[in-house]
């Protein structure tokens, strides 16, 4: 029942405008935030316009990368209605502090145990973003990108108040976060994966877990994560329409 609602929503959705604020063109604002073990997460938070009680979309990205790389879909994200956070993750960009954790450092090396203590830095995340004005603190989804689809599932587990969860090339194992093992945990929440068809097999695997997890083939070749930005046609449109389904449900 929950698919065939979101389908309904998602054949519904209506394309963002053309001639839309650019990122750069959006109120925005850099957030630092500590984790509970002491690392500042530093992000890019783009808050709701007006007086509307908003939900709120934070955004993982892949490894080694930053949250620049979320740029093309800040702006669909928000003309729909969401307060939307970019994090660094820690070791990544500007989240290397402290000094003492080598956190850039362990992310060359790939210490796994440095990869499974992210959900951390979303959990915080979350923490901080429902502080904000305006923001609904029970209206909240996560997309993730490679590692950042690992961490996205990891912290679902964990904060079971997340509505949605979108996953650009996720995978079962990435650097030692065993989304295989994690997503068992998710409950009912909707799950959408996302990956092309050179990196379908993770998708695939992982789509037949669960009843509330949904994966599609969005194109042909080899785009990872948020490399489908702009090469993949409607990508954007369509994780947009997905996570404003799940925090827009119809009354039962």
């Amino acid at each position: 029942m929950k698919r065939h609602t979101i389908a309904l929503v998602l054949m519904a959705f209506v394309a963002i405008q053309a001639n839309a604020q650019t990122p750069d063109e959006l109120q925005r604002k850099k957030a630092e935030f500590k984790t509970d073990d002491g690392v500042t997460i530093v992000a890019d938070y783009y808050p709701p316009t007006g007086r509307a009680i908003s939900p709120a979309a934070i955004l993982l990205h892949m490894y080694r990368h930053d949250r620049s790389t979320w740029e093309p879909l800040v702006k669909p994200l928000h003309e729909a209605g969401f307060a939307v956070l970019a994090i660094d993750m820690r070791g990544h960009g500007d989240s290397t502090h402290p000094e003492s954790m080598n956190l850039a450092k362990r992310v060359v090396e790939r210490d796994p145990k440095l990869f499974n203590n992210m959900h951390k830095d979303a959990q915080a995340a979350i923490k901080w973003v429902r502080t904000q004005p305006n923001v609904d603190q029970d209206m909240l989804v996560l997309i993730g990108a490679s590692v950042g689809c690992s961490v996205a599932i990891d912290t679902m587990t964990r904060e079971p108040s997340v509505d949605a969860i979108v996953c650009l090339t996720p995978g079962t194992k990435y650097l030692g976060v065993d989304s295989a093992a994690h997503i068992h945990k998710t409950g009912d929440c909707p799950i959408l994966l996302l990956a092309t068809e050179d990196e379908r097999e993770a998708t695939d695997a992982l789509s037949k877990t669960a009843d509330n997890v949904t994966g599609e083939i969005v194109g042909p070749g080899r785009l990872h994560g948020t490399n489908m930005f702009g090469k993949i046609d409607g990508i954007e449109a369509k994780i947009t329409a997905f996570v404003r389904a799940a925090v827009h449900k119809p009354a039962e």
